[in-house]
């Protein structure tokens, strides 16, 4: 697989114009049996404060993760010339359920590839609900929680920023992120990558009987010539 552009006409929060690409389909509502890529998103997004057994699972998801990134992007082409920057988690530095867990990604992305440069520009400055649980917060919402490290604008950055994230449902994340980043010395565009974008699953219908199919025929009638 390789990473896949998205359609901004189906994300609300995507404006017209804005390049983001996405890696694999996380099925919504879907649990671990839906897929291999929900199995690994979901492991990726276990708190920090689960059992040992369960943080096991989360850094073979951090692994995977970051080896499928350098496996998709051709890293030694970024450099000099993009900045990746983590989307940080819902809870500030400090919080209990902190989770750093995009910029291990990351980390582990640019394990074989030292020169790459990866900044956790982005920082939360007050606890939220995480997006996947409960409200949705919109851009405006988000932005007052989130605030540029001001400490790492030197060595200047890269004209090009990368935001990357877990999952995109919506974009608003990504848009909160691009309207923090935009404009920042020597930034010319911020684009977006994602782990997987948010499927819905197929409807289920239901299995008629024999009876039932000729019962939905005959309530139609008999077709004339």
């Amino acid at each position: 697989m390789r990473l896949q552009i998205l359609e901004t006409r189906y994300y609300p929060h995507l404006a017209t114009g804005d390049q983001c690409w996405h890696y694999g389909e996380y099925t919504s509502e879907g649990g671990y049996q839906a897929s291999d890529t929900n199995q690994k998103i979901l492991n990726l997004k276990k708190k920090p404060t689960v059992s040992e057994g369960q943080l096991f699972y989360k850094n073979q998801a951090v692994d995977y993760w970051g080896q499928t990134l350098a496996r998709v992007i051709t890293l030694s082409q970024t450099i000099g010339s993009h900045t990746f920057v983590p989307m940080p988690g819902s809870k500030p530095v400090g919080h209990p359920d902190y989770d750093d867990r995009m910029m291990r990604v990351l980390r582990r992305m640019a394990l074989g590839a030292p020169n790459v440069d990866v900044r956790p520009l982005l920082v939360q400055t007050a606890e939220r609900d995480a997006q996947h649980h409960g409200h949705r917060l919109t851009p405006d919402e988000l932005c007052e929680t989130l605030a540029v490290d001001n400490r790492l604008l030197t060595p200047p950055l890269a004209r090009t920023v990368v935001v990357v994230d877990d999952v995109i449902t919506m974009g608003a994340s990504f848009a909160a992120a691009k309207r923090l980043l935009t404009g920042l010395p020597n930034v010319t565009s911020v684009v977006g990558i994602f782990l997987a974008k948010t499927v819905r699953p197929a409807p289920a219908f239901p299995v008629l009987t024999a009876e039932q199919i000729q019962q939905l025929i005959a309530s139609r009638g008999t077709p004339t010539a």
